[in-house]
């Protein structure tokens, strides 16, 4: 049968269609994939390495449990009940950034801090608080402790130091809730289903800073909030020691 040329067109149309009505689903499929939000995870803020932060000190300030040797508690400059554990970390000294001109270059030999660790369980408190401190009094072969020696504060941020405090504050998570007041600044978080607080307690003022800065963290086992009486009661038990054995030619006080 001959088909004429009309034929033809017509086949080649109808052809035509369905070439496009099978096309139209892998382009629809093709967009609704196009559509489709990818997955997202969400993951904390990393914590700032240690030598990206402005640092006062002449030292690392960075507890680290694994490398601090362990001392006596008797001997530790903090210390709290019936202590699980103390240590010590490296002597810290000042860089004298800050300080007026005529006091950045004296004999920084003669400022001394100590930077000392303990662990402890108060009630039912897990408590790790580690304490900056320097002895006002001190007195060496070269004489008085310089005048810009003192434990600092508030030359970081601490909503950012906090989760890298210290061995809890480092397995923890849920941070929220900073808050600052006089002396004290907390912040709260999460520990194996703990409540927790992590705080910085500025001690007395002295010189160009304080005479200490304690940093700790709290959980609490078994439920229930902590807070201000919680962080209090800690501060009450923690006993600092200011006095410097280390080289002092001063006697111990009485």
């Amino acid at each position: 049968m001959r088909i004429s040329a009309r034929m033809r067109a017509q086949i080649r149309v109808i052809g035509l269609l369905v070439a496009v009505s099978a096309t139209i689903p892998a382009i629809a499929n093709a967009a609704d994939q196009s559509l489709t939000l990818p997955e997202v995870t969400v993951t904390a803020r990393p914590v700032t390495p240690e030598w990206k932060k402005w640092n006062p000190y002449g030292g690392s300030t960075r507890v680290d449990e694994d490398k601090w040797p362990d001392i006596p508690c008797s001997a530790s400059r903090i210390a709290a009940g019936a202590a699980t554990g103390c240590k010590t970390g490296p002597l810290l000294t000042h860089t004298g950034v800050g300080l007026p001109s005529s006091d950045r270059s004296p004999d920084w030999s003669n400022c001394k801090m100590a930077h000392d660790l303990v662990m402890t369980k108060l009630a039912n408190l897990t408590v790790e608080a580690d304490v900056i401190v320097v002895d006002p009094y001190f007195i060496s072969a070269i004489g008085p402790m310089h005048k810009g020696c003192a434990a600092q504060a508030g030359f970081g941020d601490l909503r950012e130091e906090f989760p890298d405090m210290n061995q809890m504050t480092r397995n923890g998570g849920g941070w929220g809730n900073f808050v600052e007041n006089g002396d004290l600044s907390r912040m709260g978080f999460t520990l194996a289903g703990d409540n927790c607080v992590a705080f910085e307690k500025r001690g007395p003022p002295w010189k160009f800073g304080h005479v200490y800065v304690i940093h700790a963290s709290i959980c609490r086992k078994g439920g229930g909030a902590v807070g201000v009486p919680e962080i209090d009661y800690v501060v009450g038990s923690l006993l600092v020691r200011t006095y410097e054995p280390r080289g002092n030619l001063r006697a111990p006080p009485q």
